[in-house]
């Protein structure tokens, strides 16, 4: 049986944007099922306000993907050169305007608990950057980089509620103390991180910028560094 058209172009930008059928269905808030049904061609007609949650997750409308654009998106690339690029979460031509890089972003905040960090099961829709200061300033491809969002008051006044920070997945030694967006074996946390040398076995001591919470150490084994902030933004 053929697949229907929206079952290919679900399947063509989940792919560009590296989401399972697993991570899609949990970030829309959909059964486990209806993203799959989809794909095998069991549900040809799919609609409402489930199609539209996945649609969001993907950067796009239900519409895109009941009726993909086809000659009309070769009519809008030939009135632009730009060129989306292979490291970079490329959607559409829309999503990706000339100048412009897609960096994924993490849809868990900085700062909140949780069991575990499984990156493909938080990814959300990615934000956009001028392509100059990703690859000039920062000398990074989006691929490298990761957007999330600080939770809490540990970092202030450095980092504030609220705040963007741009992650370096690259940069994930520790040898240099620095601020790094990282799991410490109970949740996500944008913290200060170096080695604790003087301990008997391999610790890593996370400290926050606010003098009202206290250091705390962790073994190593159970740390995963995310990466190194190298950027951030806050709102006025």
């Amino acid at each position: 049986m053929d697949r229907s058209s929206v079952a290919r172009e679900l399947e063509r930008r989940m792919a560009l944007l590296g989401l399972t059928q697993k991570a899609l269905s949990r970030n829309a808030g959909v059964g486990d099922t209806y993203v799959r049904d989809i794909l095998k061609g069991k549900s040809r007609n799919p609609g409402g306000e489930k199609l539209e949650r996945v649609a969001s997750i993907l950067g796009c409308t239900a519409r895109d993907l009941l009726f993909p654009a086809g000659g009309q998106t070769v009519a809008r690339e030939a009135r632009s050169t730009y060129i989306a690029t292979p490291d970079q979460p490329e959607i559409t031509v829309e999503l990706n305007p000339p100048g412009y890089v897609a960096v994924p972003y993490i849809s868990l905040r900085a700062g909140m608990g949780g069991c575990g960090y499984v990156e493909d099961r938080l990814l959300g829709r990615p934000k956009f950057f001028e392509e100059e200061f990703v690859r000039g300033a920062l000398r990074a491809s989006p691929s490298d980089l990761r957007v999330i969002e600080v939770e809490g008051q540990s970092m202030e006044p450095m980092l504030q509620n609220g705040d963007m920070v741009l992650v370096d997945t690259r940069k994930t030694s520790i040898i240099e103390p620095g601020i790094f967006v990282l799991f410490d074996g109970d949740g996500v946390v944008c913290k200060w991180a170096e080695r604790a040398h003087e301990a008997t076995e391999p610790m890593v001591r996370i400290k926050s910028e606010n003098p009202r919470f206290s250091p705390y150490e962790v073994p190593a084994e159970q740390v995963q560094i995310i990466g190194r902030v190298v950027w951030f933004a806050r709102r006025l």
